[in-house]
This record gives structure tokens, sequence and C-alpha cells, in this order.
């Protein structure tokens, strides 16, 4: 068993995160000697090429392989990548811990990659605690920092914020260092530190409408509508989400990569990879039809025809 190098799996990113910290703690590793590569933007050879080198000024570094696809079903790689991180892990170098992250719910244990890690390097599982109390968990952060917070503002804040774990914990940092030396965190506070990535949201939003989960994407709208997002600057973002993904996939079929479209429009390397993944789930026709769709209700509202707030709902239920 290669106890320099670490697999770390399951969709709690928090977790995931957290222990990768306290491996590095754990062999002493300083945060200037740890390298950082994204398997989706770079694949593997750099970081198993930069592995293998030896550290330098210090006894040992640190090489983390962030959003390790290759290991879930729908996930590629070639033989070669495969090979040269089996030949790395069987070396068991001392001076380098690798750190192989995976945040998927589950991977693919057909394939001979995941067999081999489970079985020759250390393997940690981590998926979300189905029990997990959100308000308990903010409660005992703000108690161990030793704030106070009224209840309905407790409320607000759960309300207003995403509940897997690292974006809970985030919101709690921001909350607690902007509420430092004051007696209790109330509403107003609330209201000033929690503002939500409406952009984001409009993003899941068009997600949700392609993979046609309506639970969803009434939960994401009801969201927007509680923080009193204007519908007709909705309508205009869906649509301009809409003619992006018509966009993608037009440079897609000309041969562009993920990481091209990442470099194309400024994003990172997840937003591109849903950009993607959307782009070839939905049809030229589909994207055109919900295009006109959107245009035609723009101007049935702005011409009085219809509610805005009916005719967005409206197009989202049937859409």
């Amino acid at each position: 068993m290669n106890k320099h190098c670490y697999l770390l799996y399951g969709d709690n990113h928090f977790s995931i995160k957290e222990q990768t910290n306290r491996i590095f703690e754990q062999f002493e590793v300083p945060e200037d000697a740890i390298e950082v590569y994204d398997f989706e933007e770079t694949g593997l050879h750099i970081a198993l090429s930069n592995a293998l080198t030896l550290p330098f000024l210090v006894d040992k570094k640190g090489v983390i392989i962030r959003n390790s696809s290759f290991l879930i079903r729908q996930g590629k790689s070639t033989e070669d990548e495969i090979e040269d991180l089996i030949r790395f892990c069987s070396m068991n170098v001392p001076e380098t811990i690798m750190v192989i992250q995976a945040p998927y719910e589950k991977l693919d244990g057909h394939k001979k990659i995941v067999k081999f890690l489970k079985k020759n390097i250390v393997s940690e599982e981590y998926n979300h605690n189905k029990n997990f109390n959100v308000y308990d968990f903010v409660k005992e952060k703000l108690r161990e920092n030793e704030l106070k917070i009224e209840p309905f503002a407790l409320t607000q804040f759960v309300n207003r914020i995403n509940h897997d774990l690292d974006s809970v914990n985030n919101e709690v940092t921001k909350l607690i260092s902007f509420a430092r030396d004051k007696e209790i965190i109330n509403s107003e506070m609330i209201m000033q530190i929690t503002s939500k990535d409406i952009d984001e949201n409009i993003f899941s939003l068009v997600n949700a409408l392609i993979e046609k989960n309506k639970v969803k994407l009434m939960d994401i709208y009801k969201d927007l509508k509680e923080i009193n997002t204007n519908e007709i600057w909705m309508l205009s973002t869906i649509s301009n989400k809409f003619m992006e993904m018509l966009h993608t996939k037009s440079l897609l079929n000309l041969g562009y990569s993920q990481k091209d479209v990442m470099g194309y429009f400024k994003v990172s390397s997840g937003r591109a990879y849903y950009m993607k993944k959307n782009a070839e789930e939905i049809s030229y026709n589909q994207l055109e039809n919900h295009i006109s769709a959107l245009s035609d209700l723009d101007y049935r509202i702005k011409s009085g025809q219809v509610d805005k707030a009916n005719g967005l709902e409206l197009f989202l239920l049937k859409a």
C-alpha cells in the first residue's frame, strides 16, 4: 500500500478539501510546495511529470489532481495516462504526497484504474450525511466563535444560502468575519452579507430546464423571486444563456474542446463542463424554439398582453 498517495472521492466537496489540508499538514508539506492540477484542463501527464520532480528547498512537496473525472463511467482518459498513473503510484515516491480528488458520488468500479487505486493507495469516501442539519451546523460554528444570532436572522441566513456543506461553510466564515465585535447577529446584518449569486442561479435554472427537472427548476425560480429578482431581467438573462448555448454548440461542431470553450467565454472549468454538456444534450431546433418563445413572451409582456410573472412561470413549466 502506497501511503504517500491518496484517493479522496464522494459528493462532499467540503470534507474532501478539509481532508486534503489535513494530509498535507500531517506530512508537513509547506503551502507553497503544493501544486494543483485540474484533470479536465491538463490531463494527467503534466501532473505526473511534476510529481516525479524532486522538491526544491523542502523535504516534501504536494500534488493535487482535481476533478478526476476519468474515474467515473462517462469520464475519458488515454491508456498512456492510466499506465503512467499506475506506474507512479507503484513507485511510492516518499518526497511527493499526491492527492487525487474525485468529487463524485460514485466511481466506476469496473474500470481498471479505480480497482487499482482502491487496492494500492489510501482510498477514502466522503459523501454527504443525509442527516446533516444546516441549522445545527451554523449555530455550532457561531457558538465556537462566541457569536449569537436572532432566530429569524438564522432562518433568513439558511434560506439565502446553498445547502451543500462547502457553500454553507464559506458563507458562515464570511458571516463570522463580518460579525466580529458585534453583540448579536440580526436580520439587517444577514441582508448585508448574504447576497446570492443571481447569475449562477440563472445558469442552474437553465440547466434544470434542459434536464426537465421541474422540481429543481421551480425551487430556483422561487429563490430568485424571494430576493425580488425582476422578471424582465430574468427573461432576458435566460434568453442570453440559450444564445450562449447556441454559440457553444456551434463551437463544438467546429471541433472546439471544453478547454477551448473555457478560454473563449473566460469561464471556470466547471462552468465550461456544463456549457459543453448542455450544448451536446440539446438540439438546434430546441434552442431555436426556446429563443423564439422567449422573444415572443418578451413582446407580449411589454405590450401588456400578459402579466410578466405569470408569463415567465408558464414558460418555465411548459419548456
